[in-house]
């Protein structure tokens, strides 16, 4: 017997539901024994990540048997040919999570035909989440969830960099990434703040920032951020203006603002 493909929607609710229980796991050690140690490329990992990790990848599993999952502390396992595929951020700023910064969320994203369908960042420290499907718009919720209820948003349509917010991740990695040239474009800017990992994208996304630069990232750090993006009416994108998650930094931006910003990082 064929089960019947689910909706994007219903995707997307099976996803905030994970998002449910992964902040639960999340949380319990938040501010508490978060047992800290380095993996081999000098960046932190918790007993959080690992826990919201096997616990996602179990349930998606479990539902869905075929499909491939993509996750950054347990990499890439293959699903049947040509499945659809999830990519998994159990704690997208686990930096921050290990000081104690609420600025750290789980991300899950899925792909099906080689399209992102769905994202989620759930954020339980700042108690907010975002969300989107493709085609169903981008939302902003308060946690805990209730009935995964929320506001839609969109982004900001300011059209000149000297009234843009521009936020950044590392400022030592956007400099280096563009030779300088963000340097120059940040002090351009009205306003700059570092504001990391997944929250400038969702700035961005609900119209509080205009600009958002990764000069280092990972797949499973922005793959369910882009579709937010898209569905709030921006755009992420490599420096050429590529929609990809492969190029190993990125450029969110509202949209109206986005070939200006990267002409200026290329420098023309």
């Amino acid at each position: 017997m064929t089960l019947p493909t689910p909706t994007t929607a219903e995707l997307l609710s099976f996803a905030l539901d994970l998002a449910d229980e992964a902040d639960a796991i999340t949380m319990r050690t938040y501010r508490g024994d978060a047992k800290v140690r380095t993996k081999r490329d000098g960046t932190l990992v918790t007993l959080a990540d690992e826990a919201a990790e096997t616990h996602l990848r179990a349930r998606i599993l479990a539902r869905f048997p075929g499909h491939a999952i993509l996750g950054e502390e347990q990499g890439f396992t293959p699903g049947a040919p040509g499945a659809a595929r999830w990519v998994l951020d159990p704690i997208d700023g686990t930096h921050n999570y290990a000081r104690g910064i609420p600025v750290w969320a789980t991300l899950i994203a899925f792909e099906r035909d080689g399209v992102f369908e769905l994202g989620v960042a759930s954020a339980p420290a700042l108690g907010t989440r975002w969300w989107a499907g493709r085609g169903l718009g981008a939302y902003r919720g308060p946690l805990p969830a209730a009935g995964h209820a929320g506001e839609r948003i969109r982004v900001s349509a300011i059209a000149s960099v000297e009234e843009a917010q521009i936020v950044y991740g590392s400022y030592a990695r956007t400099t280096e990434a563009w030779d300088g040239h963000a340097d120059a474009l940040l002090r351009r800017s009205w306003r700059q703040r570092g504001f990391g990992d997944f929250w400038g994208h969702c700035l961005v996304a609900e119209g509080s920032a205009e600009v958002m630069l990764e000069g280092a990232i990972s797949p499973w750090d922005i793959a369910a951020l882009a579709v937010i993006i898209d569905e709030a009416g921006g755009r992420l994108t490599d420096v050429d203006g590529v929609a990809t998650i492969d190029a190993g930094h990125c450029i969110t931006s509202n949209g109206v603002l986005h070939d200006e910003v990267l002409a200026a990082l290329r420098n023309r």
